[in-house]
């Protein structure tokens, strides 16, 4: 195996643990924990939205996916309706204090990130938001990682 792509990984799993739900200093992400963040944030991005197509988008079953909304709820964050064009579909929409959290969350880490950044060129900056962005769709259009252990 090439060396750098071992490196690859460890910087990609060094990135994860540094912006993960952990939070700076245990005092970011409210009470949310990375799954429940990301579910909340994908409804914010969709406005109403069927459990089940949050479950797909986050590689759970609907009943994970059921799961997860049930502690959003719980907390506030988000409500579930029936959708207009078919009673027969939940959809799940985000709340004030959902949305309240979530801009509160986005500004802090954007706010840090660029913190981090801020010695960077701006041609450096274009450069790593362009290899994000390649890296974020090539992972998004492969299957999800199964561990096998």
């Amino acid at each position: 195996m090439d060396k750098r792509i071992r490196t690859i990984y460890n910087l990609l799993q060094e990135l994860s643990w540094q912006f993960g739900d952990h939070g700076f200093n245990g005092e970011c992400c409210a009470d949310l924990s990375l799954v429940e963040y990301m579910a909340l944030k994908k409804i914010l991005n969709t406005r109403s939205i069927p459990i089940q197509e949050i479950g797909i988008a986050l590689n759970f079953t609907k009943s994970g996916a059921t799961r997860i909304i049930d502690r959003l709820e719980q907390k506030g964050y988000v409500i579930r309706e029936q959708s207009p064009s078919d009673g027969r579909v939940c959809c799940v929409t985000v709340t004030l204090r959902g949305v309240d959290t979530m801009t509160n969350i986005i500004e802090r880490y954007s706010e840090y990130v660029q913190g981090i950044l801020k010695e960077f060129e701006p041609e450096q900056i274009e450069q790593i938001e362009n290899s994000l962005e390649m890296l974020v769709a090539a992972v998004q259009k492969n299957k999800p990682f199964e561990c096998g252990f």
